[in-house]
């Protein structure tokens, strides 16, 4: 869907879809919103498991970092009982130590590692938890942007005003949920657009900028 219809096809957007039908352009941004949640979700889902397997990795490369380091400190403290055999030992505890360090640096790395995609875990869970929110609320957004690109050019500011009230009220009482912060002006046009319109000579405020 996405690489056929979304980032497949450079016509459609949420520009042209509201062109064609201003009832579905929130509904195609909504559908794009799935998308993009879908394809975040399978990007995060398969760090997880690498999480995973890097953490028990990591315990398995500590478990053997302490077993060694455990018989080196046998063969040290028998070195005194076992003069003949000394040069020997000896060969065994500094082999045992650089093996000991070459496990040290790979538990660093592993950490390292495993620090890093934790962090962008939790910056993807964010990202995910922010799409759920504006996935709850999508329905409600897209009807007060629709209902105000259907009535609202009949009315002044005030009147404006009062109509959205009313229309949130609505949805209160239907249970639907919707963003309390919803901008009509950064939610049906993009900021390249208002300044162009701005470069024209039309005035910033809020009413000239939703007539835009």
């Amino acid at each position: 869907v996405d690489s056929g219809y979304l980032t497949g096809n450079a016509d459609l957007t949420v520009e042209s879809v509201t062109r064609s039908s201003k009832a579905c352009g929130p509904l195609y941004k909504w559908a794009e919103s799935q998308v993009k949640y879908s394809s975040v979700y399978n990007r995060v889902e398969p760090l997880r498991q690498e999480v995973e397997q890097l953490e028990q990795e990591a315990q398995v490369a500590k478990d053997e970092k302490l077993r060694i380091e455990k018989e080196v400190a046998e063969l040290e403290s028998s070195i005194s009982q076992y003069k003949d055999d000394y040069a020997a030992l000896i060969r065994d505890v500094e082999a045992l130590k650089s093996e000991s360090e070459v496990v040290t640096k790979k538990v660093d790395r592993a950490e390292s590692l495993i620090k890093s995609l934790s962090q962008e875990s939790e910056r993807w869970s964010k990202s995910k938890e922010t799409f759920q929110n504006i996935l709850r609320s999508l329905v409600g957004d897209g009807l007060l942007m629709a209902a105000f690109l259907t009535y609202s050019g009949f009315f002044d500011f005030r009147g404006r005003i009062v109509l959205m009230k009313r229309w949130r009220e609505v949805l209160d009482a239907l249970g639907i949920e919707y963003r309390e912060g919803l901008s009509m002006v950064e939610s049906l046009s993009k900021a390249s657009e208002r300044l162009e319109w701005e470069s024209l000579g039309l005035p910033s405020d809020a009413l000239s900028l939703e007539n835009g």
